[in-house]
């Protein structure tokens, strides 16, 4: 007993960062986020003729978009539909997993999957050739709408950088509520604060 008490604050500082954890765990549910990971618009050099041989333009343009829906949590997301503005010209489905094409009535596009693992993540690529491409309207499934989020390239880092640097956070959660507690004890109770023997 005079164990528990004379480092109850240790044990408390100790805990409380692991029961968070196991907490968070146990209450997962799927995150769906989405993004264009890039877009752009080639000029071809060739001037764009109608049927009768009659230029319209003096060049031609090519445009292609990279879009993809990434479920971060920890849980299955169910029935995720893709909505566009249009079904586009062009498109390349990746990876190759089954899913369902809606066309609406009113000309939008809905690409629907059944489910989307945890970690999981599909994407599309779409083209065009002198029309514009069709614009993501939304992305949402069973369990609610994704957040649309912005992508920037950033070096890969190593595993054993990020195992550290989780570490590291851990071990700053526990000294923290550590601090916290003894802080407490010394407004509250007015025990003096004994930092070592």
């Amino acid at each position: 007993m005079d164990l528990l008490q004379a480092y109850a604050k240790e044990i408390v500082a100790l805990l409380v960062p692991v029961l968070t954890w196991l907490l968070s765990s146990q209450r997962g549910k799927p995150k769906l986020i989405r993004a264009v990971r890039h877009a752009h618009t080639f000029h071809i050099n060739q001037p764009l003729l109608n049927a009768a041989g009659v230029q319209i333009a003096p060049n031609q343009q090519l445009q292609t978009v990279s879009i993809v829906v990434h479920n971060l949590g920890s849980k299955k997301a169910n029935n995720v539909e893709i909505v566009l503005n249009f079904p586009p010209m062009f498109v390349n489905y990746w990876p190759l997993r089954h899913k369902t094409i809606k066309p609406q009535e009113d000309n939008r596009h809905v690409i629907v999957y059944d489910t989307l693992a945890p970690g999981e993540f599909v994407g599309m690529e779409l083209c065009s050739i002198n029309t514009p491409l069709p614009m993501l309207v939304n992305v949402r499934s069973d369990e609610g709408p994704a957040s649309e989020v912005q992508l920037t390239q950033h070096p890969a880092v190593p595993n054993w950088k990020r195992k550290l640097f989780v570490s590291l956070m851990f071990l700053g959660l526990g000294t923290a509520i550590y601090l916290i507690l003894v802080l407490v004890q010394f407004l509250v109770l007015k025990t003096p604060v004994v930092l070592g023997y």
